[in-house]
Parts: structure tokens; C-alpha cells; sequence
């Protein structure tokens, strides 16, 4: 074979073999890459879709945590604070506390609710607000305790004023003093959230 029939040969098979790949990469290749694409641009919508959901999901969760604090707070207020003026539950928590304090109660008085001045809030309805006044005996120590305990009961009471004065009894008209035993007089401000 001479060399010009080798060169038109080989030019022949170079034609051949280029068109042979522009139909591979036409009719294979190409709607490969595409799909490809496709898929794609489908995973990074989806990645996207759900990075905003669970972006959202954690802001509800946080919403939630939000809300349940919220509610525990209120429940906290109602019980420090309660709803509704409450008089028997105040009456039952003095009575309680005088016994643990080991003192007597010798008279309570309570006075009609005041309303206070404020607005409604988020977690604490409109305060409204009850005068106590109370005489107790018992010891020094017992006093103490009974004062101490008043403070720092579940319920806010104001303790406003407060005297102390020994105990005297009548016996057959004539007034003695108990050796040890004094009386408490006591005023003090219960507050409540009105219904």
C-alpha cells in the first residue's frame, strides 16, 4: 500500500472515529450530564428545604421550652401569689403556722380586699390585697418562729407592723401576768390576684 492511501486511510478512520464520539457524546454522554444536573440541582433544593425546616423545628422547639417555662412561671405565681382572695387558705396557713410555732392564736380579723392600682400583665392578673390583723401568745421563742415563718411562707404576706407586750391573764377579777408568755399583735397584707 502506498503512503497516500495510508494518510487518506488514516484520515478516513480519524473522520470515522470523531464522528463515532460526537454521537456517543450526543446521544449518551450528554443526557447523562444533564440528568446528572437535574439530580442535582433536586439535592440542593431538598438540602435547602430542609436546612429551613429544621431551622423552623428548632425555633418551635425553642418556642415551646419558651412556653412551658412561661407556664411553669404562672403556675409559680398562682401559688405564691394565688388566684381569688383565698381567706380560708390564709386562715388554714396562720392556723398551721401557729402550731408548728407552738403559739395561740387569740383573735384574727380580716379586713375586705383592696384592689391595688396596676394594669393586667403577661403572668400576673390585676393584685388585689387583704389587711390581717391578728393577736397571738406564746414564749419569746415561739413568737419568733411564728414571725419568721409568716415571712417566709409559699404565700406573700407583708408583715406592716408588730407588737409585743407580756401576757396577762384575769383570774377572779384581778389581772396577773404569765411568767413567759407574751402577746403579739400583729398587722399584715396578704396578696392575691383577682379572678
Amino acid at each position: 500500500m502506498k503512503t497516500s492511501s495510508k494518510r487518506i486511510l488514516s484520515i478516513l478512520f480519524s473522520a470515522l472515529f470523531l464522528m463515532a464520539t460526537l454521537i456517543v457524546y450526543g446521544n449518551l454522554i450528554q443526557p447523562a450530564i444533564e440528568a446528572s444536573s437535574e439530580k442535582q440541582s433536586v439535592v440542593a433544593s431538598k438540602q435547602n428545604l430542609f436546612d429551613d425546616q429544621k431551622t423552623v423545628v428548632s425555633q418551635v422547639s425553642k418556642l415551646i421550652g419558651e412556653l412551658q417555662n412561661a407556664a411553669q412561671l404562672q403556675q409559680t405565681l398562682s401559688f405564691v401569689i394565688p388566684v381569688g382572695e383565698g381567706v380560708t387558705n390564709i386562715l388554714n396557713q396562720w392556723e398551721g403556722i401557729a402550731g408548728t410555732s407552738q403559739v395561740t392564736i387569740q383573735s384574727l380579723h380580716i379586713k375586705p380586699p383592696a384592689a391595688l392600682l396596676g394594669t393586667k400583665q403577661a403572668f400576673l392578673k390585676r393584685p388585689g390585697n387583704f389587711e390581717i390583723e391578728a393577736s397571738v401568745s406564746g414564749t419569746y421563742e415561739g413568737l419568733k418562729q411564728f414571725l419568721r415563718a409568716l415571712e417566709s411562707s409559699t404565700r406573700i404576706t407583708n408583715i406592716s407592723s408588730f407588737d409585743v407586750k407580756p401576757f396577762f391573764s384575769n383570774v377572779a377579777g384581778s389581772q396577773s401576768s404569765s411568767g413567759g408568755t407574751y402577746t403579739l399583735r400583729i398587722s399584715a397584707v396578704a396578696f392575691f390576684q383577682e379572678e
